[in-house]
């Protein structure tokens, strides 16, 4: 029987190591700054299992295609407000990466549905926003590309995740309030574990997910006396149609001022500087030039608060 041909996929299991890190050693070697030690695990691991390089795709490979994607991803209950901020933030994005010199491809995707469809695109790297854990295999396996990943948190160090620090965030946030115990207002995110960082910070009674069909009326009218906190500017909108604004702050994503009313409290970690420190991390990768450190997990300090 003829022995299937090794591809890097059977060296990166060989080695429990990622795909992207077995081909950034492969198809990168002259450029890449992985440890010194890993690259040789690599190279002789390809070696022993007769490892042969796919000389066409290679060349492909090296052909520059010039070309980045985004791939917004929505939950299936997502609000018009979840639309707004994740569009916003794609929006951001693609003028960071047009000022870089690169074209963009954007996907919008329902809890990874099609996520197919831009795999059809020979892209140079890719920025997901707001999936969780366990969809990681769903883009992750498909690219040798990197990947940088917005308003999402997990575990696996290889990529860089770019977020709010919440739990900071929302500490100044009471202490603007002068309240410690403040109701929550946000939206249905999709990634858990940025999702229970905000959680977990608040009495499960005292928390409002709004989803396509939630009732947001109501929650206020039960919490007239309170002071709360709101994540997001569509969502604050919503709220100070039906709440004294005295009484809340909103964690922004945007310096716009024709949003929310002018003396609404604001603490605001802006989709812009995601942007900009994202593709600031796609530049350093295209170089393979890693963070000595290992840091992939970047949290955001307000850009500024205006209480």
């Amino acid at each position: 029987m003829k022995k299937d041909k090794v591809t890097m996929k059977d060296i990166a299991g060989e080695l429990n190591l990622s795909l992207a890190t077995v081909s950034y050693v492969l198809n990168h070697s002259e450029k890449e700054k992985i440890s010194h030690d890993t690259r040789i695990k690599v190279l002789e691991t390809a070696k022993k299992m007769g490892y042969v390089p796919n000389q066409t795709a290679k060349s492909l490979a090296n052909k520059k295609s010039n070309l980045l994607g985004i791939v917004v991803n929505l939950s299936n209950h997502a609000s018009s407000c979840m639309k707004y901020q994740y569009l916003d933030l794609a929006s951001e994005l693609q003028a960071q990466i047009h000022k870089a010199g690169y074209d963009t491809i954007i996907s919008i995707t329902h809890e990874l549905e099609n996520i197919e469809i831009i795999y059809k695109h020979s892209l140079e790297a890719l920025f997901v926003i707001d999936i969780n854990e366990k969809s990681l295999k769903k883009i992750t396996n498909k690219y040798y590309v990197p990947i940088i990943f917005l308003d999402c948190d997990f575990e696996e160090g290889l990529f860089y995740k770019i977020l709010p620090d919440y739990p900071s965030l929302v500490h100044q946030a009471k202490q603007v309030l002068d309240d410690p115990n403040p109701f929550l207002i946000m939206d249905n995110i999709i990634n858990d574990r940025m999702k229970d960082s905000i959680l977990e910070q608040f009495s499960k009674d005292d928390v409002f997910i709004m989803k396509s069909n939630g009732n947001l009326k109501d929650f206020l009218s039960q919490n007239v006396a309170r002071k709360g906190i709101v994540i997001g500017d569509s969502l604050g909108v919503l709220v100070e149609r039906y709440f004294d604004n005295s009484r809340i702050v909103v964690l922004s994503s945007t310096h716009s001022k024709d949003l929310l009313l002018a003396d609404t409290k604001r603490i605001i970690v802006s989709n812009k500087q995601k942007a900009e420190v994202a593709v600031d991390i796609f530049k350093k990768l295209i170089h393979l030039d890693y963070d000595e450190s290992g840091n992939t997990r970047i949290l955001l300090q307000p850009d500024i608060t205006l209480s």
